[in-house]
């Protein structure tokens, strides 16, 4: 008989066959790989078009996944085959002055065990471009639409049927001058957030849309060429967060559980951007940050932060890649105000041959929900604190310009003072991709 996971099957060798070995990993944004090992006789050369050169690709992913629910190892777990199909292209301009890009990339993935409650179509598209006004200032930004799906290991939607699906659009704008040491950037980055509501098993509807909201970050960044490698900078952000309505706990619509989660705060950074010769390049910084809620139930958030990214090239063959970093999310736990994260992630990648590259990356993270209100009636009275950790292997074989296939592994856990919240995930991921 033919079952629909038989049916799967077949798509996946036919795409096999038609696509021939063509894989890129994608990586999940925590852990680190920087596919820039690449060397120039294996490099995409794209389609020239007039003055800009288009880079079209086609992934097919096999994904075996060991819990697609994100579910405590104490409750009944799901396992299941997952086909991604991932067209996408980047577009570049090649003007002397100037410069216009466009990214287009989707996942639609398929899932073998109840297709219905996890089927995505992900869509994400970015133009973005610089306007060179003078020699040593310009104008850069760009307007970005996606329409994406929340992890289901989210805690802000763990009762819903499938998954939470939202859009963002996001626009940039910045003006950068040069005074001989001195810089100056400023601009601003607006973000708009529209949720779906969702369905339970019980044909209750959550509230999602009660999250839509706008987030604004003006900025302003100064910086002093101390030599050549090392510039000096201090970087001021002021946020606010209007949210369109009282937004309700995991968006179940119960009395007591809606706050106004508009919010307000800044953060104040100061630090060192250096490049060594290529040889280590980055940048840090240390700062505080702060951030106060129209709602007088939730508490004010404030506390050191700063941010590292580091890149080392050890040998001519080998990458290293470092991040760490801290900033205040959104959330919408019963009388929690905002969540704390603390973020560290360290990736490696090696070129084995010219056409065969090995990769390696870790990451952790820690999510302090900050501002509990004591006496809220939740399922565990206090403070919720996340300590999610996990990495990755793969290794990626390059045909030719044109084909590549990679196969990886990851791995994911997450252990909470919260009943039932902890979970593990394995992922093994066997890609292909097409480009021209």
């Amino acid at each position: 008989m033919f079952t629909y996971n038989n049916k799967l099957l077949f798509i996946s060798l036919l795409s096999f066959a038609s696509c021939g070995s063509a894989l890129a990993y994608e990586s999940q944004d925590d852990n680190v790989v920087t596919n820039e090992r690449e060397s120039a006789a294996y490099a995409q050369q794209g389609i020239h078009a007039g003055a800009f050169t288009v880079l079209p690709k086609l992934d097919f992913t096999n994904e075996y996944n060991s819990n697609i629910y994100y579910r405590d190892n104490s409750l009944p777990i799901t396992d299941s085959y997952v086909a991604h199909f991932k067209p996408g292209l980047v577009a570049n301009s090649n003007w002397s002055r100037h410069s216009l890009n466009l990214n287009f990339d989707t996942d639609l993935a398929q899932y073998a065990s109840q297709p219905d409650q996890n089927n995505y179509n992900d869509l994400r598209t970015r133009l973005d471009g610089r306007l060179d006004v003078t020699r040593n200032g310009y104008f850069d930004g760009g307007f970005a639409y996606n329409s994406i799906h929340e992890s289901r290991g989210s805690p802000d939607q763990i009762a819903g049927k499938g998954p939470t699906f939202y859009d963002t659009k996001i626009i940039d704008a910045f003006y950068t001058q040069k005074f001989n040491r001195m810089s100056v950037k400023a601009g601003m980055n607006t973000i708009r957030y529209d949720y779906d509501n969702v369905s339970t098993a019980l044909n209750t509807t959550l509230l999602m849309n009660t999250r839509d909201r706008w987030e604004y970050m003006p900025s302003v960044r100064l910086g002093y060429e101390i030599q050549s490698e090392y510039e000096a900078f201090v970087k001021f952000s002021y946020i606010q967060a209007d949210y369109d309505t009282w937004t309700y706990a995991n968006g179940v619509p119960t009395p007591g559980t809606a706050y106004n989660r508009n919010s307000t705060g800044y953060n104040a950074l100061g630090g060192l951007a250096f490049d060594l010769t290529d040889l280590i390049t980055g940048d840090m910084s240390i700062g505080y940050l702060q951030r106060t809620y129209t709602d007088v139930q939730l508490p004010e958030i404030s506390g050191v932060n700063g941010f590292v990214n580091i890149k080392w090239r050890p040998t001519a063959l080998t990458t290293v890649v470092g991040r760490v970093s801290r900033d205040i999310n959104e959330t919408t736990q019963n009388g929690v105000s905002g969540v704390l994260a603390t973020g560290a992630s360290l990736g490696v990648e090696h070129e084995l041959m010219r056409n065969v590259i090995l990769s390696a990356g870790g990451n952790y993270r820690n999510l302090d929900y900050q501002g509990f209100v004591p006496g809220t009636i939740t399922a565990d009275n206090t403070n919720r604190i996340d300590n999610i950790y996990g990495g990755t292997v793969g290794a990626k074989y390059l045909l030719n310009r044109n084909f590549s296939t990679n196969l990886a592994y990851t791995y994911a856990n997450r252990d909470t003072n919260y009943l039932y919240n902890n979970y593990q995930v394995n992922q093994v991921m066997l890609n292909f991709r097409g480009q021209f």
